[in-house]
């Protein structure tokens, strides 16, 4: 099955990066952060790909004039077009599932997810239609499909509130069989690094580049607790 995993990303010099985090840490901080998050987010999927023979990875960057990009050079490169969120989600699954068997979407932002885990979900999509990996604050942070699907179905949900997953997740229903998976987090605001105290996410599945994000994260906790 031929696999094409698109990572949504924004370029820094060129948009506003984590707004809402940059709010409580500043942008010059939520900038390094999202710096290291696609470092080891790029080693994560580095390692899917031991594991997923016709697995194609592709960054897709929000502004035309970031696809050019260093940050970019790792992974082959696709659009998201223009308009909403929903009309970017819209544009990339078409262009990817014209090509593909399957595709997948995930964020930069949730550097922690183990790599092993999301093999054994990808490849579970080959008894689905669709799955989707929800956040704990209503958003999604990984969705998986093998069909074409109308662009209502993405354009119709309202994002970065605590409905959008069920929306979603409402359309998808009406087109095929969804399976969730092990819901999970992304970084958002300041309060969801405390995440990565609460539990032990330094496990023998982590990469060197996911153990030293979270570290890192670790720190600015306790010199923000600090101060």
């Amino acid at each position: 099955m031929s696999v094409a995993l698109a990572i949504f990303v924004k370029t820094p010099e060129l948009s506003p990066i984590k707004t809402r985090l940059a709010n409580t840490i500043g942008k010059e901080l939520a900038v390094k952060f999202y710096i290291r998050s696609l470092k080891a987010t790029a080693a994560m999927v580095n390692a899917m790909t031991t594991k997923i023979d016709e697995l194609e990875i592709f960054w897709a960057v929000a502004e035309m004039e970031g696809l050019k990009s260093e940050y970019w050079n790792e992974f082959m490169v696709i659009g998201q077009g223009t308009g909403s969120l929903g009309e970017r989600l819209s544009f990339v699954y078409d262009e990817l599932i014209q090509k593909h068997d399957a595709v997948f979407f995930i964020g930069a932002d949730s550097p922690h997810l183990d790599y092993l885990k999301l093999v054994e979900e990808i490849k579970s999509l080959d008894n689905n239609d669709f799955i989707i990996g929800e956040t704990d604050d209503g958003g999604f942070y990984l969705f998986g499909g093998t069909r074409p699907l109308p662009k209502s179905t993405w354009t119709s949900v309202e994002y970065s509130v605590d409905s959008t997953s069920s929306h979603l997740c409402q359309n998808l229903k009406q087109l095929g069989q969804l399976t969730y998976i092990s819901k999970s987090f992304d970084i958002d605001e300041f309060d969801d690094f405390s995440k990565y105290e609460a539990s032990n996410f330094l496990t023998d599945h982590l990469l060197p580049e996911q153990k030293n994000i979270i570290e890192w994260i670790k720190n600015h906790i306790r010199i923000k607790n600090e101060i």
